[in-house]
């Protein structure tokens, strides 16, 4: 078997027969799959770019909605729960907030809040909207509790945080 290695016809024959067929390999499967993730990103980002288009044209305050509010120091619980409350439809005597505290180390704020009876739309919209709104509030506790009184009647309890920057 060494004796077959030390024979320069191998590596005349062998080498050449390998570079081929990396070649072949590259150029039948690794560049058109190349090919079609390319066009994928691009396809993508085209739909991400009318998405951006979209919220841009049917609600240009969001761009500047912190700015406007005058930066993130004036953040308050009960300003942005009743935005939101009054935008989703929920009577304002079915939520309550509980106190707001603030840790250590990063600024932040964060707030207990339920809302009781509620269905499962309206909550999932409140809370869509809410973090929607305010990209530095976070849902740090979301507790669900079937009610009682009815098919679609929900009492829920959520704990938001909001980190200033």
């Amino acid at each position: 078997m060494k004796d077959y290695f030390k024979n320069p016809n191998l590596y005349y024959i062998a080498v050449p027969i390998a570079v081929t067929a990396f070649v072949i390999f590259v150029i039948a499967f690794s560049l058109p799959a190349a090919n079609r993730k390319w066009q994928k990103q691009q396809e993508d980002d085209k739909r991400a770019k009318q998405l951006i288009t979209n919220i841009v044209r049917l609600d240009p305050e969001r761009l500047n909605y912190k700015a406007r509010k005058g930066g993130s120091g004036d953040f308050d619980y009960s300003e942005a729960v009743e935005e939101i409350t009054k935008l989703v439809k929920i009577p304002s005597a079915n939520f309550r907030g509980g106190k707001t505290l603030r840790s250590g180390g990063k600024k932040r704020k964060s707030a207990d809040i339920s809302i009781e009876p509620v269905n499962i739309e309206t909550l999932s919209r409140f809370i869509s909207q809410i973090l929607l709104r305010w990209p530095d509030l976070e849902c740090d506790r979301l507790s669900i509790d079937k009610l009682p009184a009815g098919k679609d009647s929900w009492k829920a309890s959520m704990r938001f945080i909001y980190t200033f920057e």
